[in-house]
């Protein structure tokens, strides 16, 4: 089973139909500086937010960032870090680190908030989201190596082929593979390889910072925690079953 579980990052995008999410609005000086206050977020900068679910295009206003701000729940008063939270022309996204659990109350407050202001058109400045996507990191202590996940076949061509040196030195390295999984329309031509950056892909690594004998691994996602956390635990039950 599953040792040394840790969630470091869930992160949620509510993506709007063009023209429900008014940047205009959104940018101006008060406005700015009651969201940080509303948040506590150590920074605030206007300035296209980086990439996260997709590209951001160039616009005027460019967008908002807000970084390192906190949540309090207000049914455990737990604190949760916001990493950041991102203002884009038809998306916001929101960072914690911690589980996804977070995400609904803290875009439920914002929207609260915002509800109160309109654009001199009189429509709301954030409408209704139209989509949700999720994203989540989470590193763990597993009870087996990564190569189990290789075919044998395919592991014997690898060691005999790389692993070489005397047999001290063969038994002194392991193999340390990096999967990453995306699906993909299959008459759609791929645009770019999945990656461990990629939030839409599914990535399983060796977790930087630790030894290879360790079986610390990273997981990334497209996935809120729990489900996240269910798909592991299915995963580590089908390799030692």
């Amino acid at each position: 089973m599953l040792e040394q579980i840790k969630v470091l990052t869930s992160r949620r995008a509510y993506e709007f139909r063009m023209d429900d999410l008014r940047l205009s609005a959104l940018s101006t000086k008060p406005v700015q500086e009651q969201v940080q206050q509303l948040f506590q977020f150590q920074a605030a900068i206007m300035g296209t937010p980086s990439s996260t679910f997709g590209d951001v295009p160039v616009t005027y206003p460019p967008g908002f960032v807000f970084d390192m701000g906190a949540w309090i729940s207000p049914e455990d008063q737990q604190l949760v870090p916001i990493r950041f939270l991102h203002f884009e022309q038809r998306r916001i996204v929101i960072d914690v680190a911690g589980a996804s659990s977070a995400l609904a109350p803290i875009f439920e407050r914002l929207h609260m908030f915002f509800s109160e202001l309109h654009a001199p058109d009189g429509s709301p400045v954030i409408g209704e989201p139209e989509r949700v996507l999720d994203y989540s990191e989470i590193t763990a202590q597993y009870p087996f190596s990564l190569a189990t996940l290789i075919a044998p076949p395919f592991q014997e061509l690898l060691n005999a082929t790389f692993n070489k040196g005397s047999k001290k030195e063969q038994r002194e390295r392991m193999m340390v593979p990096t999967f990453s999984v995306q699906y993909s329309p299959t008459h759609q031509e791929l645009a770019a390889l999945p990656s461990a950056s990629n939030v839409h892909a599914l990535t399983f690594a060796q977790r930087a910072g630790t030894r290879p004998e360790e079986c610390i691994y990273f997981s990334g996602a497209p996935l809120d925690s729990d489900t996240h956390l269910q798909y592991l635990n299915k995963l580590v039950s089908a390799l030692t079953s």
